[in-house]
């Protein structure tokens, strides 16, 4: 975890010694600002997330009480450390008893100040994994709490009905009652939910379900439960007396019309559905939903965004289905692609393709609609994203516009698979290239201004990354951190500029990015083993003759 601490004095000799303290003393990756003033400070603190501040009380302009103020309202984590004098004590009283507080004397050694920020960092740490496990415990209790719910929507599906059925909806937080009849409402998403991860699941549910509660009235209750890979069981009751069930089938019918616009608008998925001739109880909604998937899958087939009546179908409804609509199919993939949804996609285009294979005839409208509804979408893509050269060394592109190229539907298909495995396989090696350029960016930086300011947040913004990702990336590829390598080549260049007798080392020091020589000569000789001085006299053959 990086940690940010911001250091606030507006005597510069003390701002000077604390920056010393804390950027060659502390033994752990820390991002050290200073400000010379409290007001100087509020900019820093909309602009970077610091984690500590130790700051001056008494300061002219804005006082210290003031500024732990302002942090506590834009940045409510972080810790303040206070620095005083003897004579500082009616300030500390108006905020003595803050958990988020520590206050050191200035008269105290370097240990007990250091002390006093590294506790306030553990604070800080320990605050965020204890945040981290409450969060992780809420969730597993709301997955508990959804599969306890699935479970029993799952038995009252199959015919099961269980003991105390209506206490069990209640505690589990299922808006019906066992004593009323409930209308059933068959959806089915165009959406594989099968290896779904349960978070992406429970997204896709909870945006239904507030599309729902948007647009269906509250004196309605109703409840969303999936019962196959796609397809969505909505069970509406009246939360009145309310009896009129033709009414409530308009009106249900009008809300889910609203919901396909809004769900296909959002997620470039679309919803169809069945509505149920009549309320059941809900000991029989087995049977119902039986009927209402056999609706589905015979007569609704591969249509999109459809709503039928289950009455207005009769037992010897076509059972063959439509195709459905090519562009929306070809739309749900190109989302995928864009997100980098590699299994996903190839999930979707499988079930697409596996259409067009089952066919014979090359000649076939309906296939040759799949085929370039596809092909478009891959050429379009590939052209928005500049890749058609590289593609070029890959295989040829030109079959994507002749169909009649391929010899049948099933090298069709598996020509267009290997198309689609070339575009994202030219998207990683890019997204890794990327990558890579931002990285020697960032060295690049580092090397040209080794006596500037090298904070890891700095960085960042050279290299367009966070942070952390900076810094974890940087620690992979370089295999040292950050730090550890700006401090390598700080040194590197202090032994170059110490070989020339007429460089200073007060200007070795600055040139290499130290604020005082001492804090220079305490970096080189823990890096190197001997001092700066020293260093030079061994490079130009006097250190023995100095020595005796």
């Amino acid at each position: 975890m990086n940690q940010n601490l911001l250091i606030v004095d507006d005597e510069q000799e003390i701002l000077t010694w604390l920056k010393e303290l804390f950027s060659d003393e502390f033994d752990q990756e820390l991002g050290v600002y200073t400000a010379g003033s409290a007001l100087e400070a509020v900019k820093l603190l909309a602009k970077v997330r610091f984690d500590v501040v130790l700051t001056d009380i008494r300061m002219p302009g804005m006082n210290g009480i003031t500024l732990f103020r302002h942090i506590k309202e834009n940045w409510p984590r972080c810790k303040t450390v206070f620095l005083t004098g003897y004579g500082n004590f009616e300030d500390i009283y108006q905020i003595i008893n803050h958990e988020d507080v520590r206050y050191v004397l200035k008269s105290e050694d370097d240990d007990v100040i250091v002390g006093a920020v590294r506790q306030m960092l553990e604070q800080s740490r320990r605050e965020l994994e204890a945040e981290k496990s409450r969060k992780e415990q809420e969730s597993w209790f709301a997955e508990a709490k959804y599969w306890l719910r699935r479970e029993l929507m799952n038995q009252l599906c199959s015919g099961e009905i269980p003991d105390h059925l209506d206490e069990r909806l209640t505690a589990l937080e299922i808006p019906l009652r066992e004593e009323k009849p409930v209308l059933p409402f068959l959806l089915r998403i165009e959406r594989e939910w099968k290896d779904v991860r349960f978070q992406e699941r429970m997204l896709k549910e909870e945006a239904l379900n507030h599309m729902l509660r948007e647009n269906i009235p509250s004196k309605l209750c109703f409840y969303c439960h999936i019962v196959d890979n796609d397809q969505e069981l909505l069970l509406l009751q009246p939360a009145n007396g309310e009896q009129d069930w033709q009414l409530i089938s308009v009106i249900v019918q009008g809300a889910v019309e609203y919901v396909q616009e809004q769900f296909r608008n959002l997620y470039h998925d679309t919803v169809s559905g069945v509505l149920a001739a009549e309320p059941v109880n809900v000991r029989e909604l087995a049977p119902c939903l039986r009927k209402l998937k056999t609706v589905m899958v015979g007569y609704v087939g591969g249509a999109r965004e459809v709503i039928l009546r289950a009455e207005t179908v009769s037992d010897g409804a076509s059972q063959a289905g439509i195709l459905g609509d090519s562009a929306g199919w070809a739309a749900s993939l190109r989302n995928l692609m864009e997100l980098g949804k590699k299994k996903e996609y190839f999930e979707l285009l499988g079930r697409y393709l596996q259409r067009m294979t089952a066919g014979a005839s090359r000649h076939d409208a309906a296939l040759l609609e799949i085929y370039y509804s596809v092909s478009i979408f891959l050429l379009q893509f590939i052209n928005e994203n500049h890749l058609n050269e590289a593609m070029a060394f890959r295989l040829g592109l030109y079959k994507l516009t002749m169909a009649e190229e391929h010899k049948d539907w099933l090298e069709a298909a598996a020509y267009l698979t290997e198309v689609s495995e070339a575009v994202f396989s030219l998207l990683a090696d890019n997204e890794s290239s990327l990558a890579d350029h931002a990285l020697k960016r960032v060295v690049s930086y580092i090397e040209d201004h080794l006596d500037e300011d090298l904070s890891l947040t700095t960085l960042a913004d050279i290299g367009g990354f966070n942070a952390s990702y900076l810094s974890r990336l940087f620690k992979q590829v370089q295999k040292e951190t950050v730090s550890d390598f700006i401090l390598h080549k700080r040194i590197n260049l202090a032994k170059q500029l110490l070989a020339d007798p007429s460089v200073k080392i007060q200007d070795v020091a600055a040139r290499s990015g130290y604020l005082s020589p001492h804090s220079f000569t305490r970096a080189f000789r823990n890096e190197v083993g001997i001092s700066p001085t020293e260093y030079r006299e061994l490079r130009l053959g006097t250190y023995s003759k100095n020595m005796s």
